[in-house]
């Protein structure tokens, strides 16, 4: 039958039909005793005895025996070689090109994941060009570092014998053990015209990490409601990373309401430049907006090893080409005009090769080398105004301590900033006698206890003042400090005496009822020998001390005791001429719009009740 035939031409990829043999294979192989040709092939895979399994096995299945032949493979295919025999098929691309191409069962012409077969070294993934989905956006990122022209490299863990991870790396497995990954950390800071299409939209940013299974990833940040020219996101995401070499980015711009993507960028991982950058977006069809892009923060880091683990950049790149690598190293504290100098290191510069790669440099650095180091720095970041600063944390970068793991070891999300300091000898025995001082004044300071008092209406150029007092202190010696410490003005020139002023205190009380929303505030004064501090602990409101002459405290009460008696005089005369008279004075009709006071209130019915009369 058709699909019979159609069964055997798809086995004739993994082996050879003995009517048919390619140039150069031995005909042995196909004329084993009692077997057909795909028992055979089924031998040479499994069978560890055979002779036939050698590293050119898979050579023999796929027809392609000599270095010059390509064997062109269905992506379902491939798919099943790379599932069963990952290392082997690595291992054949080392030497032999392959091709795979999409199944003839993509009526609609899309595209397969390209990633899988690159990492397995499969050298030409064809594609159907006509469609722009994801994989053809990948594989124009594969290809945008060197222009889009001639090839790219592929990784050495792939073809490199130098390299540690060679013939050992199967790009499937889901646990790398004693591998610690990178960890990066990606910040989408805001972006501009991220919807050229859209200026109401709401939009989000998805982040995918292609790579690996193991480091495949997804991340998505919060919709900013209807601003597609300028939103601000701020968000940051961390992420592990074993193998680098084959990781993408991809950063798609999704309308929240509609799960409609408007644009897009795909970036290698190794091509990301670290530090705040601008990532231009393209659309759906692979072109470049001129105006919309991402504003990110990127950085990499890793983790000290523990134990046995080793860093997977080191397993998965040569020794030569990550010692070629440069590093930029900023370093405090040099003598000159710059408040700093930056150094290129390699990755296994130590603090001694660079110290005295300094001292080569630098003018004014005669002196031994013994006379130098170099010192790390931590400055934590208090991320609230009211939070107490901490000390940094300073201490001596060992002479074989690398740089670069140290600059790896620093992670800014946990709140601390870190820099190397060139130092001296002299220069830390004093700076450690000026911290001891420091901590000593401290801990004499901090057995008395005090505490802060505002005091108001000081004098006319100085309405306020805020003094330190310890909290045993009375009245009368806060009101001699506030004096000592007060701008002098005329009206404190005139009465130089403490003994002439008095605390005021004014507290405003919540108010019991929420309806209420004003309070009357209470005053009192403070006696002369009244703690401060236990009278300003008890207030349960709003509440301050006011700075006042005796003089006028006195002048105040006689004016409220006048006041008092006038109004009970008032009262007296016009309840005894009412009831002399008999006589009921009608009700005042008082506009609402002039409110008047009791005491006015009863002085215009006596008035009245006298003319009545």
């Amino acid at each position: 039958s058709s699909r019979g035939k159609e069964r055997k031409s798809r086995k004739s990829i993994f082996g050879n039909n003995p009517g048919r043999l390619s140039p150069g294979e031995s005909a042995a192989l196909a004329k084993a005793s009692g077997k057909g040709p795909f028992d055979v092939v089924r031998q040479t895979w499994e069978d560890p005895c055979c002779p036939y399994n050698s590293p050119a096995s898979l050579s023999a299945i796929i027809r392609t025996p000599k270095c010059y032949h390509i064997s062109s493979l269905n992506e379902n295919a491939a798919k099943r070689l790379c599932r069963r025999y990952s290392q082997k098929l690595i291992q054949h691309t080392t030497c032999q090109l392959l091709r795979t191409y999409p199944a003839a069962t993509r009526i609609d012409s899309s595209n397969p994941h390209p990633l899988i077969f690159w990492l397995h070294g499969v050298q030409l993934v064809a594609l159907n060009y006509q469609t722009d989905d994801l994989p053809l956006q990948l594989n124009a990122a594969m290809f945008e570092a060197n222009g889009g022209c001639g090839y790219v490299l592929k990784p050495p863990v792939l073809w490199d014998k130098n390299c540690s991870m060679y013939q050992q790396f199967c790009p499937l497995e889901r646990d790398l053990d004693n591998k610690e990954p990178a960890i990066y950390s990606l910040t989408i800071v805001s972006g501009q015209n991220v919807c050229p299409s859209n200026s109401t939209g709401s939009p989000c940013i998805e982040i995918d990490v292609l790579g690996m299974p193991l480091d495949s990833c997804h991340f998505r940040t919060k919709p900013i409601h209807r601003n597609t020219l300028n939103p601000m996101w701020n968000e940051q995401f961390l992420f592990r990373v074993h193998f680098e070499d084959l990781v993408f980015l991809r950063f798609a711009v999704v309308e929240n309401n509609s799960s409609a993507v408007t644009a897009q960028r795909i970036i290698p991982l190794k091509a990301l430049k670290r530090g705040y950058r601008h990532v231009q977006l393209h659309n759906l069809h692979n072109e470049a907006l001129e105006i919309s892009s991402l504003f990110i923060n990127s950085r990499r880091m890793e983790e000290s090893p523990s134990g046995n683990a080793l860093p997977a950049s080191v397993l998965f790149s040569m020794g030569e080409r990550k010692a070629a690598v440069t590093y930029k190293v900023t370093i405090h504290g040099i003598p000159g005009p710059e408040p700093f100098t930056v150094f290129n290191v390699s990755g296994g510069t130590t603090a001694a090769q660079l110290l005295h790669q300094l001292l080569a440099t630098t003018k004014g650095t005669e002196s031994c080398a013994a006379d130098y180091f170099l010192m790390e720095e931590k400055s934590f970041i208090s991320k609230e105004k009211s939070e107490c600063r901490k000390p940094p944390f300073q201490r001596v970068i060992g002479p074989e301590e690398g740089l670069v793991q140290l600059l790896n070891s620093w992670f800014p999300e946990e709140g601390y900033v870190g820099r190397i300091i060139f130092k001296t000898r002299e220069e830390n025995l004093n700076e450690r006698n000026l911290f001891q001082e420091a901590k000593e004044d401290a801990a004499i300071s901090s057995e008395d206890d005090s505490f802060f008092v505002q005091v108001h209406d000081v004098s006319p150029e100085q309405p306020r003042t805020v003094i330190k007092a310890p909290r045993f202190s009375t009245a009368q010696d806060v009101i001699q400090q506030t004096l000592c410490k007060a701008k002098y003005s005329y009206s404190i020139l005139s009465n130089p005496n403490p003994s002439d002023y008095v605390l005021l205190e004014e507290v405003t009380k919540e108010p019991a009822n929420k309806k209420s929303s004003t309070s009357k505030p209470s005053q009192r004064i403070l006696s002369d020998q009244e703690c401060v501090f236990q009278a300003q602990s008890k207030w349960k409101g709003a509440g301050k001390f006011i700075l006042k002459l005796k003089e006028q405290v006195q002048a105040a009460r006689d004016d409220k005791r006048k006041g008092i008696s006038f109004t009970s005089e008032l009262k007296k005369l016009t309840k005894s001429s009412k009831q002399y008279r008999g006589f009921i004075s009608p009700p005042l009709q008082v506009l609402p719009d002039s409110p008047q006071s009791k005491d006015e209130r009863s002085a215009c019915g006596l008035t009245f009740s006298d003319i009545m009369e």
